[in-house]
């Protein structure tokens, strides 16, 4: 029986990082579909809304839960690193999945996604990407800054990256450690099969820069499917059945 909805009180992952990891489990069958949100982004998010509808209509086990200093989980955003971020996703896989799992990246998603399928070889049956932003940080975010954002950076060692709610202290700390977690600089051993949504009008992410990623991967059944007219949000209707239909291709069902 199912017994929880994406909008229910979150449960919490003691981990053992020390990080109180908010989370939601809507069980079924069948293998665990995990979720793995992007930059700044939570459990709220209409696509997660949409897997979790079908999820019960369905009768799929689907599991999602918001990182370190994002959401339910909160924290002090300065105390956030891409490696702590992919602890909590180790803690989520290890703790709360039995099993091999499908597991779905959105946007820096992708990246953990990607460092997931690396570290615990095997625990990834099938994998799905929309618009994944792999190695963010240090080859999306950082070539990106303006000329005053660059100097911003070398002369407070913060930059405050606009386009939120408020703005986002990304330090020289936060970029140095990323470099520790690139995964495009080697092949990503997998077996499994990936699929890509990735909109061709992605202004954050290039579409390119997803086909890159479907290169690194060693596994022979790896597709990517362009959406001409999408952004880098994919979070129209017609995006949303894409990934759904997406997920239930890479879970059987």
């Amino acid at each position: 029986m199912l017994t929880s909805s994406y909008r229910d009180t979150p449960s919490f992952l003691e981990s053992s990082g020390g990080d109180r990891i908010a989370y939601r489990h809507r069980r079924g069958d069948g293998p665990t579909i995990l979720w793995l949100g992007g930059f700044l982004s939570d459990m709220n998010g209409s696509k997660i809304a949409a897997i979790s509808s079908v999820a019960a209509a369905r009768g799929w086990d689907f599991l999602c839960f918001d990182y370190f200093a994002h959401g339910e989980t909160g924290g002090v955003f300065e105390e956030a690193r891409v490696g702590r971020w992919r602890d909590n996703v180790l803690a989520v896989a290890d703790s709360l999945t039995e099993g091999p799992v499908v597991a779905v990246g959105s946007s820096m998603g992708g990246h953990m996604l990607s460092l997931l399928i690396r570290e615990r070889p095997g625990k990834v049956q099938a994998a799905g990407f929309i618009a994944p932003a792999a190695d963010f940080a240090t080859k999306l975010m950082l070539p990106s800054l303006s000329p005053e954002g660059q100097r911003q950076l070398e002369t407070t060692g913060v930059y405050m990256m606009p386009g939120y709610e408020r703005p986002v202290p990304l330090s020289q700390a936060f970029f140095d450690e990323a470099t520790g977690h690139e995964v495009l600089n080697a092949p990503i051993a997998f077996d499994g099969p990936v699929r890509i949504l990735h909109g061709m009008k992605d202004d954050i992410v290039p579409w390119q820069h997803g086909v890159r990623l479907l290169e690194a991967f060693s596994t022979p059944d790896a597709q990517i499917q362009l959406i001409k007219d999408g952004d880098h949000r994919l979070s129209r209707d017609q995006d949303l059945a894409l990934l759904v239909q997406m997920v239930a291709e890479l879970h059987g069902n």
